[in-house]
């Protein structure tokens, strides 16, 4: 394809919508549209506050439906070698001559794998909020957190620069808004953080994508991928599509907390409330990964030799970065803020060996990618919900310190159990099998790749997260200086607990799923 395509190519009419792809976002902006009818009806009815809630997570739970659906009509399809057929693809445009038909939302096992992780996310963090200062203002809180559920959602599924734009900052914009429903000063430094890091990332992106779109005259992802794989392609556009893919690169990395881009990640996990703070370390991640693998392997994977080698570098760096901050971390919010940094160079890790520039190598590397991030996020998402319980019955709150953890196994067996276990996966180590195989998955690209020195740095860094979640871990046993908070658990945060604990079980049991049944669709 010529890297002249004019936009307008192949349009002839109105684009047919495919409800049943789209049908996950429909769900929680279907749900929007009652919570607003809800509280437009009786804005003052404090009883109708469980029924927002019995909105909000029915919204979610139709959301969840929806993609089994769909990855039930998947698992009956022949998706090929390497999983990487679409479902179902909507909005396209037909091609001709030259000029490739494109889709601009597609259902693939990536996409539908990632949808998955957001709304377990979102599920388990809105169970959360229920009981908590956070949610007091119920249609606000939940408004907020289905606006970025969806826009999470459909990056999943986003394949042209126009829509990952817009659902990137509809998945960004929102969070704001939660981390400042703390209402003190540090809610408010958290937010205004936020705030100015949300406006540099978009400035950054729409710059990188501008820049695209100048060098290959397209916004869809497959036309993009055409054109910058043309062996004819002059070096003056190939600079300027890698120039763009750089800036693009670094606007997303400020929502993954990729250093030196990470700044934000510590004011804000400990100014958020901790249902918050828990939905930033998933589903604002898991948004923040889909843009990045949309972007770079779907319509990039042919300037890989540009963009891994940085990618790469930034990985190292957040890894070592964030596990030595996280080394003298007293508050368990702030640890588990620099923990996420230091998870997050591992995330994005994989993507630092496509240096290549193969669809296949690129493949791999985004299915490592999600295999770890899906790791990643059950564990967290365990670990949170003990910290929030032990928050709202300790003196401290939100601001307690590790301390508050010492001899918690006296009093609380089953939550420290539960905590013991999150750390241990996030170590990776032994029975968090899942933690240990998500790593190994994360580092078989670069051993493939023969990118040595990163792998090195991947497992010098093992070692140093090792040490922290070591030392919390070894709190929870002592013998208890003063006594351990004990409570008892409501029942939204017995459920969140109860799934967060089932799903780090489930995948320490079964961690092949995150070893060999990852999706890897590319398209």
């Amino acid at each position: 394809m010529s890297a002249q395509t004019p936009l307008h190519a192949g349009i002839t009419g109105v684009q047919a919508v495919d409800p049943l792809a789209l049908a996950p976002a429909i769900a929680t902006l279907v749900t929007i549209v009652v919570l607003v009818l809800v509280d437009a009806v009786a804005p003052a009815a404090a009883r109708l506050r469980r029924v927002h809630d019995v909105v909000a997570l029915t919204g979610l739970g139709v959301a969840g439906v929806f993609v089994a659906v769909l990855g039930v009509t998947a698992s009956g399809r022949d998706l090929g070698p390497f999983a990487g057929a679409a479902v179902r693809s909507t909005v396209c445009v037909p091609g001709g001559g030259f000029v490739l038909p494109s889709c601009s939302f597609v259902v693939s096992p990536l996409t539908l794998t990632l949808q998955a992780v957001v709304v377990v996310g979102a599920i388990v963090c809105l169970l959360l909020a229920l009981d908590g200062p956070g949610a007091r203002d119920r249609s606000v809180h939940h408004l907020l957190l289905l606006a970025t559920v969806t826009g999470a959602l459909v990056l999943a599924g986003s394949r042209d620069l126009a829509i990952l734009v817009v659902a990137f900052e509809t998945a960004s914009l929102p969070v704001i808004g939660l981390v400042a429903l703390r209402r003190d000063a540090q809610g408010a430094q958290g937010a205004v953080t936020l705030l100015l890091t949300a406006v540099a990332s978009l400035g950054l992106l729409l710059v990188g994508v501008a820049m695209l779109l100048l060098a290959t005259g397209s916004l869809h992802l497959d036309r993009i991928a055409a054109a910058v794989g043309d062996p004819t392609l002059p070096d003056s556009v190939r600079v300027v599509a890698v120039a763009g893919t750089l800036l693009a690169v670094a606007g997303i990395a400020f929502k993954l907390s990729v250093v030196p881009f990470h700044l934000w990640t510590p004011d804000t996990y400990a100014g958020a409330p901790l249902p918050v703070a828990a939905f930033l370390s998933v589903v604002s991640k898991a948004a923040g990964l889909a843009a990045v693998v949309v972007l770079l392997g779907v319509g990039l994977p042919a300037l890989g030799d540009a963009w891994s080698p940085a990618v790469a570098v930034l990985a190292a760096l957040t890894l070592t970065v964030g596990n030595l901050v996280a080394l003298r971390q007293t508050v368990a919010v702030r640890l588990l803020a620099w923990s996420t940094v230091a998870q997050a160079g591992w995330v994005v890790l994989p993507l630092g060996a496509v240096a290549s520039g193969t669809p296949g190598d690129a493949r791999q590397a985004v299915a490592a990618s999600v295999g770890y991030l899906v790791a990643y996020g059950v564990a967290s998402l365990l670990a949170f919900s003990v910290v929030v319980l032990l928050a709202r019955h300790h003196p401290a709150g939100e601001d307690h310190t590790l301390e508050a953890y010492r001899g918690l196994a006296r009093r609380e067996p089953v939550a420290a159990g539960a905590l013991g276990f999150a750390l241990l996966c996030l170590a990776g180590l032994p029975p968090g099998l899942v933690g240990l195989v998500a790593k190994v998955v994360a580092v078989r690209p670069l051993v493939d790749a023969g990118v040595w020195w990163l792998a090195v740095v991947a497992a010098a860094n093992v070692a140093l997260g090792v040490a922290y979640y070591l030392r919390w871990t070894a709190l929870l046993v002592v013998r208890p200086t003063a006594t351990p908070p004990t409570w008892r658990v409501r029942p939204a945060e017995g459920i969140a607990l109860g799934m967060s604990l089932a799903l780090c079980v489930a995948f320490s049991v079964l961690p092949q799923v995150v070893a060999g049944l990852v999706p890897t669709a590319l398209r």
